[in-house]
């Protein structure tokens, strides 16, 4: 892939998005990771590219305990570099309070309680978005969309620049903005990309130990997973197919990959799903 065509491309896209729709705020939930930080940078480029349209990035971040030392410092990193206008918000008294009121009936699971913590993001950044007259930026990528590690109504936001790269090539497009975009070692942009590149992958909410990786595929890389997602994808269940990617990592490893992809289909089917009024109105 040509990643300087990429970045300009997600660039002047998300310009002529927001023109197009009379908006004037890019809204991002900074989490540390890599996601958040190159969507950061992008939303930076927007604004710097077209000083006469007058835009403006506003970069939030809204930790919550399950949040590591080093993911809110790579977010702190992150906001400083790259926004117009940044502040934390720690959301952990509302969390356990919304928790708490949900317990009432039924016990929580780890990932019922990070979906209460994306959900309380959400708000947070839609009101935002609201009264600044923005937009809400989504950071989700290809293979966390085809593995479902999101939540409905939670981190799925308005327009997402990264959408259609797999996970490591979003590390691949952060090595070239830290190569050839941004390489002072001593720019704040060149040390918040290189602190997100660094970082281990999470969800942020504490569903498990570990990393993503620890979830996904224990002892593999994303360009495993992803090659394995973009497989399926592309063949299906073709044996040939499945006999290389079983030779190359497991059965287990294939398995426990397709599983997710199959389980969370639901979620990337268009919401809310609607009874199709030809059924009954004839």
């Amino acid at each position: 892939m040509n990643y300087k065509k990429a970045f300009d491309t997600m660039v002047s896209e998300t310009a002529k998005y927001l023109s197009d729709n009379g908006l004037k705020t890019m809204i991002l939930g900074l989490s540390g990771g890599l996601d958040s930080t190159v969507t950061a940078a992008i939303c930076h480029e927007v604004v710097n590219q077209h000083p006469e349209r007058q835009f403006k990035f506003i970069g939030v971040s809204l930790p919550c305990t399950s949040n590591s030392v080093e993911e809110n410092d790579s977010a702190s990193l992150a906001m400083r570099a790259f926004c117009n206008e940044c502040w934390v918000e720690n959301l952990q008294a509302q969390y356990l309070l919304v928790k708490a009121t949900c317990e009432q009936r039924y016990p929580s699971t780890p990932i019922s309680q990070g979906n209460i913590k994306a959900r309380l993001r959400m708000i947070y950044l839609y009101n935002l978005a609201s009264v600044t007259g923005g937009l809400v930026m989504d950071t989700d990528n290809l293979t966390e969309h085809n593995l479902g590690f999101w939540t409905i109504h939670g981190d799925v936001a308005d327009y997402n620049p990264i959408g259609g790269l797999w996970k490591h090539e979003v590390y691949e497009l952060c090595k070239y903005l830290l190569t050839e975009r941004f390489t002072d070692e001593n720019d704040p942009r060149h040390q918040s990309l290189r602190a997100a590149y660094d970082i281990m992958p999470t969800d942020g909410n504490g569903v498990a130990a570990g990393g993503d990786m620890a979830q996904i595929a224990p002892g593999h890389t994303y360009e495993d997973v992803d090659d394995i997602l973009d497989t399926y994808l592309k063949h299906g269940d073709d044996e040939q197919q499945m006999k290389r990617l079983v030779d190359t990592y497991s059965a287990e490893t294939v398995e426990r990959v397709l599983t997710r992809h199959r389980r969370s289909e639901f979620k990337r089917k268009r919401m809310p799903l609607v009874i199709e009024r030809s059924l009954y109105d004839s």
